[in-house]
């Protein structure tokens, strides 16, 4: 049997790309170490040419013999993949961006992170006329597909019932994080994150600091993040800066209002707010180990990614309700409602002025993180694509 990956997801220029870029890279390196297991099985990866040169010493390091096939296209278009599944084709297609082509002549399984377009557009950049391609496209793609598979419970609710699909075809199979940080425990733990601190004073940052990862977009909730940590500062016990890292993305407006507003600070008080664009993946797990607190104040998350790096991190989370956010940090940690600002500052005073409290909610997350990787998240996705459906 042959399954192919479709992995036109991955960004061009040099860049490791989000969540679902980060997602497919890690999905398609655990679905080959597991279908070792499986000798009649092999792996067709159907990847833009520009993005395979780029991706190559991460994705393909371990990609090889007789039973994976690279498929270079010539772009990242549906007509590239149309073209190269008639000459290279395969009995099934996963698609771990959740954007199905059109006119693909191949049964396809979508792996859906969220359906938050549907709900708010105006969250996203595309315009009207874009939009309405996109989001018919996807619809198609979803009811086509006789299994779909999803990033938490959350957005399997989500589409039962936007698109009214049998719940027994809807697979969840949650994420994996980043497996670097899942590996580090007691001994090993303590020194990476001491080894973290020591490398990010280098950069500039030297006193105890609150982070927000991911890209800077509306739905983040930013600016309710920036205004609680600019009232809560001046009742901290000790400094705590600001971290506020991850690339731009849209609709800044707001934001960039609220970062400019922020960062004029206040008489006598030394704590500091910092942006940082683009980190790489080494620069990102050194905030993740270095950070007091990691907050996340979305409205949305169809998984919550950030939050189980985090976890995995051995750092505590403060998390909003939103989305799926409260299925990954469980009981770890409080959730709090976006938009409320006076939780928000209260939660940030009282994390930062209790270290047994915040221990505490940085060791249950490192327990509750052991329960999500990338392997189990494989396996569900080969039964189904083996029709063999959990």
């Amino acid at each position: 049997m042959i399954l192919g990956i479709d992995l036109r997801c991955l960004p061009l220029g040099g860049m490791p790309g989000t969540g679902i870029a980060h997602a497919s890279r890690e999905i398609t390196k655990a679905l080959f170490a597991l279908s070792a297991k499986h000798p009649s099985l092999t792996l067709s990866l159907y990847i833009p040419r520009d993005a395979a040169q780029e991706h190559g010493k991460d994705i393909f390091r371990n990609l090889s013999g007789s039973r994976c096939r690279i498929i270079k296209l010539n772009n990242a278009t549906g007509g590239s993949l149309r073209q190269s599944l008639e000459s290279y084709s395969c009995d099934k297609l996963f698609v771990p961006s959740g954007a199905v082509a059109p006119g693909l002549k191949v049964p396809v399984i979508p792996w859906v992170h969220d359906i938050a377009i549907f709900d708010h557009p105006e969250w996203f950049p595309e315009s009207l006329f874009r939009r309405a391609i996109t989001t018919n496209l996807f619809r198609k793609g979803i009811r086509r597909a006789s299994h779909v598979l999803c990033v938490s419970q959350f957005t399997k609710d989500e589409l039962v019932k936007k698109f009214q699909l049998d719940p027994s075809t809807v697979h969840v199979t949650l994420e994996g994080g980043d497996t670097e940080l899942a590996g580090l425990h007691g001994e090993d733990l303590r020194i990476a994150k001491q080894t973290a601190k020591y490398r990010l004073a280098e950069r500039g940052i030297s006193q105890s600091f609150i982070l927000y990862l991911g890209t800077l977009e509306p739905r983040k909730n930013l600016p309710t993040l920036l205004k609680a940590w600019d009232e809560a500062r001046l009742e901290f016990k000790r400094p705590a800066d600001l971290v506020i890292a991850g690339r731009d993305g849209w609709k800044l407006d707001t934001i960039t209002a609220s970062l400019a507003a922020t960062q004029h600070g206040h008489a006598g008080d030394s704590s500091h707010l910092h942006r940082i664009e683009a980190p790489t993946d080494e620069h990102r797990r050194d905030l993740l180990l270095a950070a007091e607190l990691v907050a996340l104040p979305s409205f949305y998350e169809g998984f919550g990614l950030v939050a189980l790096e985090a976890m995995q991190a051995g750092t505590a989370v403060l998390s909003s309700t939103g989305g799926a956010l409260p299925e990954v940090v469980g009981d770890s940690t409080p959730c709090l409602q976006p938009d409320d600002l006076r939780a928000w500052r209260q939660s940030l005073i009282e994390l930062m002025s209790n270290d047994a409290m915040r221990d505490e909610v940085a060791h249950k997350g490192k327990e509750r993180s052991m329960k999500m990787d990338w392997d189990s998240a494989a396996e569900i996705i080969l039964k189904v694509l083996t029709d063999d459906a959990v």
